[in-house]
């Protein structure tokens, strides 16, 4: 049977380049971010200093700083593992290094949201001032080498950053030092949080495009994720879509619709919700409502019309198999 309607949500195209040791140039001048004490885009609140606590520490002499990173922010988070049961997932031998998309994979296996952060230092100060730490790639050494770092803290009026790099649990650079090992890999970061909670600021959008993945590989995280989306964005009609998804797959139906109707209501100018209300109908045996459910997405005509004649034509052949006028 045709797969679903999955949520409407835009792909994000993430780099793959070696982090080595342990993105590519931004291929402009650095523009920073920070000066004499002015951060750009500091969000209102935004406390001059902040420390995250209690953030357990993995020291790497070798090539493994993907695996230690991930394995301080999974541990901080709750999640049991290890450097030693991530280094298999992660550390790729013939880049002597880890890929930033195995990073964000090993991270959703965890059953954790993996959230990448905009591509500024205003974001990622704002997750340490909400008390998270972040993973972040840097470009140091002589000879300069990618490398993943966990941000602890931070001091705008000291002009600090704290991390836990290497084998140092708390190396302070300059905001500037740091910043300039940060943006030759576009300034790219990300943190790993249970299902239900939030990253600092963090859209609807932007949530739900970080829980959209663990839908194939966690999907009981993926279940919660959503559930706490639609529990603080009413209408956030694609975590209602991934619900009925989750639903439909583990054959469970009478959920699936609920669900479905549930985005429907919601987004009332789709067809999508209501192509997959009919299709979970269908499964269900309810014919009848199957049919009237699709015609009406076929009356709206978008965004998918092809796909809404094709489940129209799916529902009328079984309502003719079983005699139903």
């Amino acid at each position: 049977m045709r797969a679903l309607r999955g949520a409407s949500l835009a792909a994000a195209v993430i780099a793959g380049a070696l982090l080595g040791g342990c993105a590519l140039p931004l291929g402009s001048a650095y523009k920073p971010q920070y000066s004499h004490g002015t951060l750009l885009g500091a969000p209102a609140g935004l406390p001059a200093r902040a420390q995250v606590a209690g953030v357990p520490f993995y020291a790497d002499d070798r090539s493994y700083c993907g695996p230690a990173s991930l394995a301080a922010v999974l541990n901080w988070s709750g999640a049991d593992t290890s450097v030693a049961a991530l280094v298999p997932q992660l550390y790729t031998p013939k880049l002597d290094g880890t890929l930033q998309v195995d990073m964000l994979g090993a991270t959703r296996r965890a059953g954790r949201v993996a959230y990448v952060l905009p591509h500024e230092l205003a974001a990622l100060f704002a997750q340490v001032a909400a008390g998270i730490p972040v993973v972040a790639l840097q470009r140091v050494g002589a000879p300069l080498n990618w490398h993943f770092a966990v941000v602890t803290g931070y001091d705008l009026k000291a002009d600090t950053v704290t991390l836990q790099s290497s084998t140092a649990a708390s190396l302070v650079l300059s905001i500037g030092q740091f910043d300039r090992s940060w943006a030759p890999g576009g300034r790219w970061a990300f943190v790993a949080l249970k299902p239900g909670e939030f990253p600092a600021g963090v859209t609807e959008f932007d949530y739900l495009h970080a829980v959209s993945p663990l839908e194939g590989v966690a999907p009981e995280a993926a279940r919660q994720a959503y559930e706490a989306a639609v529990q603080r964005w009413p209408k956030a009609w694609i975590a209602m879509m991934g619900l009925g998804n989750l639903a439909y797959a583990r054959k469970d139906y009478a959920r699936a619709a609920i669900h479905f109707a549930q985005a429907a209501r919601a987004k009332p100018d789709d067809g999508d919700p209501l192509n997959n209300l009919a299709q979970a109908l269908l499964a269900a045996g309810d014919l009848r409502a199957a049919r009237g459910t699709i015609d009406q997405a076929v009356r709206i005509g978008t965004p998918n019309p092809d796909v809404y004649r094709r489940t129209q034509a799916q529902i009328e052949a079984a309502l003719q198999r079983s005699g139903i006028e």
